[in-house]
This record gives C-alpha cells, structure tokens and sequence, in this order.
C-alpha cells in the first residue's frame, strides 16, 4: 500500500483536541517512513493537487497540536510534510499562510522555529530546500485569513469565516456568473 493512500479519506473536523485517529496515522507515518513517502512522490513525479491539500490541511491542524501538545517533534515533522507539499502545484500563497501558522506555533509553544525546520527539511532531502526557504522567511505573525483560540490544551487556529459568499466566488471565477 502507498504512503498517499493514507491521504485520501480526510476528515471533515481536523480542529478537534485530541487529534483524531487520521491525524496520528499521518503523522506516525511520516515520522517512521520518511523516506517511503519521498519514494512515493519521486516515482510519481509530484503530488496530485488533491492529496497535497490534504497534506497541508494536515500541517495546519499539526500547527495547533504543537500548541496544545508542547510537541516539537510535530513541528519538525511539519517542516518535513511541507516539503513533500511543494512537490505539487499548489499555489505558494496558500503553502505561506500555513507556514505562517508553523511559526507562531513555533513561538507560542517556545520552540527554535529555524533549527526545527531545518532539521524537517533536512529529513525531506532535496526536497526540502525549497520548503526550508518558504518556512524560514514566513511571518511569525498568525495570519490574517486565521485567529488564536483557547489556551494550552484548548488551544487552536481557527479560519475566519470569509466576508463574502464563497458559491458566488467561485462561480464567477469559472465564468458562470449568470
């Protein structure tokens, strides 16, 4: 079985505290089978867009668990997903805001930002270069698009709700604004 199956049944809340059986299963594996989520990607050439976005949907739930977990080891293991979520076509805007999140995450749990990083993308080899450089200049800053909720093991980054109708954007970016 391929590592990116693991990618393909995402759960509708990842919010929730303790993060739920889809998020530990892909964090497990991307602790213990780098290199066979590498192997995957490379033999494939890049990461469906589909199960990058669940991968960085993976990371910004990651971002409130390193809050709420104390946990570096997740921070790293972020560093390294991001580097397999570059290997995609996702847009580097979208890729940034999540960085973003990784870094205040960063801060509020006390942890060396850049030394973590580095040694996450360090797991992901050459294809962590360019997450390394996409993560070490990200805004430490939450992002505008997100908030800060709760407190310790509370604690999450939640999206704000859009000030806008989504259904309508997207419609008439397909051109169909009838």
């Amino acid at each position: 079985m391929s590592v990116l199956m693991l990618l393909d049944e995402v759960p509708e809340d990842l919010r929730q505290s303790p993060p739920g059986a889809w998020f530990q299963e892909i964090e497990r594996s991307l602790e213990e089978a780098p290199q066979a989520w590498i192997t995957a990607i490379a033999a494939i050439g890049a990461l469906s867009d589909e199960h990058a976005w669940s991968l960085l949907s993976w990371i910004e739930s990651a971002a409130s668990h390193v809050v709420r977990a104390r946990s570096r080891d997740t921070l790293v293991t972020s560093a390294f997903a991001m580097g397999l979520v570059l290997q995609s076509d996702l847009d580097r805007r979208d890729c940034s805001v999540v960085a973003s999140l990784l870094r205040r995450a960063a801060d509020l749990g006390g942890f060396d930002f850049a030394a973590s990083v580095t040694q996450g993308c360090k797991r992901a080899g050459l294809m962590g270069q360019e997450a390394l450089s996409l993560l070490v200049h990200a805004s430490a800053e939450t992002p505008a698009t997100h908030v800060e909720s709760g407190s310790a093991e509370t604690f999450s980054f939640e999206r704000r709700k859009p000030d806008f109708n989504v259904d309508d954007l997207e419609r008439w970016l397909e051109g169909d604004n009838q």
